[in-house]
């Protein structure tokens, strides 16, 4: 018996797409502003042609590409720069560094002594008590001394010597500013920046800070005077800062480092003081010049408030907050960072930190933790926090110089008459040359540099370069993309959209039962009629075809929109 074989409705519909593709294509090229298409579907055209002007769209379109995303590169990761603004920026608006002083002798042997005479250290041997303090004041030397700290944090602990009491301890046996600052002028006048002077937990241990940022730390019991940063009314070191210290290095028990002296770090007073890392060394015998370049950075509105702060690689005032500190600098950034993650993973803080009231005071049995996550955190601090420089910043470059302290002329000088009146008697010489060291810090001219950072790539620049590149590589312009749109929507989406709906309207009223029983039907009929021909199989076969008619009806009206 013969059997009516029917076309596949799904590979109908899929030559009809590709027709209604190709009639799409042929239109929009025919009608396109874009140089080259209509060669490649006019009619009369050789298909030696059609290839290579279709070889030529494809090459526009390779170079189009390829550019315009060393464009968007560029615009993602070149948003900024800074430039030098001004080489000769006035002074007046600079303020003075805060200048750390940090004494190498950590403790004092005397202070010490008379420290151990308290009750509470009656079972507590210098020795002991000696190592203790050179923990405390130097965090590396913790590393892969564990069972050491654990020792001490145990005894301690049997003695009831808290962390709070060995630090109360190290502050009343660590030199005092007033015990080696032995003369102090300010821009001139003697004893005036007595005032500015005010105690500092760092790295390097108990520090003295000239004009620092206000400082509280209620556990430990350190506040120092909240001032405005001292302004310079001019340059040269009779307009800036002169300390004559005093190493005292015949009192010494616990030191920072093979040298007597000093250790000097000048910087903005909101930043951390992290002298142990960049701190300069002062030594006894000599007198110190320090002439600072001022070097300041600001950025403008434009690109504070279009670019963001991962783009510009810099943070603006207040869009930061630091919740230990009040205002933001990197430094600081980075040293509460620090703080959080002792807390979170050591469960405590080092003195020289702030954090959570709530959060004790490292032991002596933690030291090892919180000098690894020191460590690692010096070395990739900047990248574990995210931690940006300021925009709007200011830093200094020293300029230094010395010379042997005492000279010949010291003892005619102002200076030498202002110590033996404090000291009520003459300087000795020999003493001043093995401990006493004079520092001077002060701009060294009456400008500074200004550098600015604002806008290099910004959108327009982006949209500017997009555009020439279109216009070059394919002839595109805002109109032709415009009409690529229109095109892709109202000529071929809208058509096809209608034509569906069209007929899954018609499928649905043509047959309410679901498709799976329908097509159950259609096979048994298939069956029925290979073994008695019937008007079912004809049956079968029309609707079919009446079906596909259909579909080439909603097709044809595609057609129709296209043209």
């Amino acid at each position: 018996m013969m059997m009516m074989e029917f076309p596949d409705e799904s590979d109908t519909r899929s030559k009809t797409r590709y027709r209604i593709s190709g009639r799409f294509f042929k239109h929009f090229s025919n009608n396109s502003s874009i140089p080259g298409l209509k060669l490649i579907t006019q009619d009369g055209v050789s298909w030696f042609e059609r290839i290579m002007w279709l070889l030529v769209c494809l090459v526009g379109i390779l170079f189009s590409s390829f550019f315009c995303w060393k464009m968007w590169l560029k615009f993602e990761s070149s948003p900024v720069f800074t430039s030098l603004d001004s080489p000769r920026f006035p002074l007046n608006d600079n303020p003075f560094p805060a200048v750390t002083v940090c004494s190498v002798n950590k403790v004092s042997d005397k202070r010490l002594r008379l420290a151990l005479s308290d009750p509470r250290y009656n079972n507590v041997s210098y020795s002991t008590i000696h190592k203790t303090l050179r923990y405390m004041t130097k965090l590396d030397r913790a590393i892969k001394h564990e069972h050491d700290l654990e020792q001490l944090s145990d005894f301690y602990k049997s003695e009831n010597i808290t962390a709070i009491e060995l630090f109360e301890l190290l502050k009343k046996t660590a030199p005092n500013c007033r015990d080696f600052v032995l003369d102090c002028i300010w821009q001139g006048v003697p004893d005036k920046c007595n005032d500015y002077l005010s105690i500092r937990p760092t790295d390097d241990g108990i520090c003295c800070t000239f004009n620092g940022a206000y400082y509280s730390d209620e556990e430990l019991g350190i506040q120092s005077k909240n001032h405005e940063p001292l302004q310079i009314d001019g340059n040269g070191y009779r307009m800036g800062l002169t300390l004559v210290l005093d190493a005292n290095v015949n009192d010494s028990s616990v030191t920072n480092g093979k040298y007597d002296g000093f250790k000097i770090l000048v910087q903005p007073g909101e930043h951390f003081p992290d002298v142990a890392d960049r701190g300069f060394v002062l030594s006894p015998g000599t007198e110190t010049f320090v002439g600072l370049k001022g070097i300041s950075s600001i950025i403008t509105n434009d690109a504070a408030y279009t670019v963001s702060p991962h783009r510009r690689r810099c943070v603006v005032d207040g869009e930061i907050r630091l919740e230990y500190v009040v205002r933001y600098s990197q430094s600081a950034c980075i040293a509460e960072c620090t703080s959080r993650k002792m807390q979170e993973l050591c469960h405590c803080r080092p003195y020289f930190f702030r954090a959570d009231p709530s959060m004790p005071l490292c032991d002596l049995g933690k030291y090892s933790c919180i000098s690894e996550i020191y460590e690692e955190l010096r070395r990739n601090g900047i990248h574990t926090c995210g931690c940006l420089p300021q925009c709007n910043d200011q830093w200094y470059e020293p300029e230094i110089s010395q010379a042997s302290f005492p000279g010949r002329g010291f003892n005619s000088s102002r200076t030498f008459s202002r110590l033996t009146e404090k000291l009520h008697h003459k300087p000795d010489f020999q003493y001043f040359k093995s401990n006493v060291a004079t520092l001077h810090v002060y701009y060294k001219e009456k400008t500074s540099f200004l550098y600015k950072t604002q806008v290099y790539y910004g959108i327009e620049n982006f949209i500017a370069a997009v555009g020439g590149i279109l216009s070059l590589g394919l002839g595109l312009s805002f109109i032709g993309i415009i009409e690529l749109a229109y095109y892709l929507f109202f000529r071929c989406y809208v058509p096809l959209l209608s034509a569906s709906r069209e007929q899954s309207s018609e499928d649905s009223s043509e047959d309410p039962l679901p498709l799976s029983y329908r097509l159950d039907n259609d096979n048994r009929s298939f069956v029925s009629s290979k073994t008695t021909p019937n008007s079912s199989t004809s049956n079968l076969a029309e609707a079919r075809l009446g079906h596909l008619a259909t579909n080439q009806g909603n097709i044809k009206m595609v057609e129709i929109a296209l043209d």
